[in-house]
């Protein structure tokens, strides 16, 4: 049996879903164990709000949840909407830029951190970009691009693969977000599991 542990934000909680409706860690756990024909454990570990640096604080403190061998983490939406806030303050471009290198920092981090786990027993470790629940912004398009691309390049690891659900959802946002046109809804969170599987199952 393989154990799967979700990590993250609001997206690996399901918010924006109806009560007790599959999300993405759901969806993912269903494809692994179709692909490897074993049974899956899913663990999930996240909140609301929880920001890249949320994320390794909980790795540092150790979470209340055992690491598996498959390990998902959304995060860096909240770091980029904290930033975004500031901006709207005081036009300057300073908030974004630091919140895209304190999240480059903590995926770095995370990285690291897992990889090490990993030499120890082995595991997949697949983080997920972000889409863009506001496609009539051409300020929020362009700063969610720029997190991506740090998103790849700050997680380079042999062990670490990214999901792309921001071309996924680009131009269906409509039908993929919820009612309050921020998180996925059912289909949303059934297309995230499949940008996951898209990167591969090695166990």
């Amino acid at each position: 049996m393989h154990t799967y542990s979700a990590i993250g934000d609001s997206l690996t909680l399901g918010t924006g879903t109806i009560l007790f409706s599959p999300t993405f860690p759901d969806y993912y756990r269903t494809g692994i164990e179709q692909t490897v024909g074993k049974r899956v454990n899913l663990q999930k570990y996240a909140r609301n709000g929880a920001t890249t640096g949320d994320v390794r604080s909980w790795l540092e403190q150790s979470l209340p949840i055992a690491l598996g061998d498959i390990i998902t983490i959304t995060a860096g939406g909240n770091d980029l909407i904290d930033a975004a806030e500031e901006f709207a303050l005081t036009n300057n471009e300073a908030a974004l830029q630091e919140a895209l290198m304190s999240s480059c920092s903590n995926m770095k981090w995370i990285v690291e951190y897992l990889v090490k786990i990993a030499n120890e027993k082995p595991q997949m470790i697949r983080f997920v970009n972000l889409y863009n629940p506001y496609p009539d912004l051409h300020f929020a398009e362009e700063w969610i691009k720029k997190f991506n691309k740090n998103l790849i390049s700050c997680t380079k690891n042999e062990d670490v693969e990214v999901a792309d659900v921001f071309n996924l959802f680009k131009g269906r946002e409509g039908c993929l977000l919820s009612f309050d046109g921020i998180h996925p809804n059912e289909c949303g969170q059934f297309l995230i599991a499949e940008a996951l599987i898209k990167t591969g199952v090695c166990l």
